[in-house]
């Protein structure tokens, strides 16, 4: 009687929704490396599924602060995209100081 109730009281303490999502996350990752991609990808998106029962308020959140992070994105690609450009500009004014032009 008492490691029933001690196996009761443990299981009661153990999250099982991330249990459950960390476990398909690892098999997900498993799967993946064996190379079956469509079957990593189902067990991992019940995972993150499983997950989001627990806190769906993460998810609200990140679903408000999307148009945020895509300008951050679009932002961040100007900047890159001028730099590039700077770059190309400078490299072809070596080119012309080498060439003796």
């Amino acid at each position: 009687m008492k490691i029933t109730r001690k196996l009761e009281t443990s299981l009661s303490e153990i999250p099982w929704t991330r249990t459950v999502a960390a476990g398909s996350l690892v098999v997900g990752a498993l799967l993946l490396i064996t190379g079956r991609r469509k079957s990593a990808l189902a067990v991992s998106a019940a995972g993150a599924a499983v997950a989001l029962l627990e806190n769906p308020d993460i998810v609200r959140d990140a679903w408000n602060s999307m148009p945020r992070i895509v300008r951050a994105g679009q932002d961040f690609l100007v900047r890159v995209e001028d730099f590039v450009e700077e770059l190309n500009k400078q490299g072809i004014r070596i080119r012309k100081v080498l060439a003796g032009d």
